[in-house]
């Protein structure tokens, strides 16, 4: 395996879709077209809505991911095996994810721009998961947000260890890299590591 991980940036979208597309979901058909916006998307009565309120379809949530890439609201790392996508994670500045900083469980400190960076997500191909990809992801994530002058970064793992797709990384892998729990809800965790 030549495993190595870039930032997602507008030029590499067409490899974020070939990843969603084609290799993301092969053992959960029912969960294509994800495109991972729930962390951008607020859901209200089963109905999607983007920030400014209007209501998205499932067959448009293709060109709304594209738009959010396209304005640097949707950012992360993607992960590639040579040329090929393997894998994805959400990360970012976590002013741009208006479902976080609308709710309650997720406040820690006041949410100011290039302050604290988040993992909403880690997404990786059947057949690489369980070779320590998010243990990269999550290195990679933490390496940047110091470089880049965050003064923390924030994770959200389930309390349910033994949910079956554990997206947001399970509560022992943020504890391995120094994140502690700063708060614990029903059904998530908010883990925090402080620079």
């Amino acid at each position: 395996m030549s495993i190595h991980i870039e930032k997602l940036t507008p030029e590499r979208k067409a490899d974020f879709f070939d990843f969603f597309d084609n290799r993301a979901f092969t053992d959960h058909s029912e969960w294509a077209g994800c495109y991972c916006l729930e962390s951008h998307l607020r859901s209200e009565n089963d109905i999607e809505y983007r920030a400014d309120g209007i209501a998205v379809r499932r067959e448009d949530r293709r060109s709304v991911a594209e738009n959010l890439i396209d304005a640097g609201i949707m950012t992360g790392y993607l992960v590639y095996n040579g040329s090929v996508p393997i894998g994805w994670c959400n990360a970012g500045d976590k002013t741009a994810y208006e479902p976080i900083i609308r709710s309650d469980m997720f406040n820690t400190v006041e949410t100011i721009p290039g302050k604290t960076k988040i993992v909403y997500c880690f997404d990786i191909a059947p057949e690489y998961r369980g070779k320590k990809i998010a243990d990269m992801l999550l290195r990679r994530v933490t390496d940047d947000a110091r470089a880049e002058g965050f003064d923390a970064v924030e994770g959200y793992p389930f309390t349910d260890d033994a949910y079956a797709y554990q997206y947001r990384g399970p509560q022992r892998l943020y504890e391995k890299h120094g994140f502690k729990l700063f708060r614990e809800a029903d059904w998530v965790c908010l883990m925090r590591l402080e620079f």
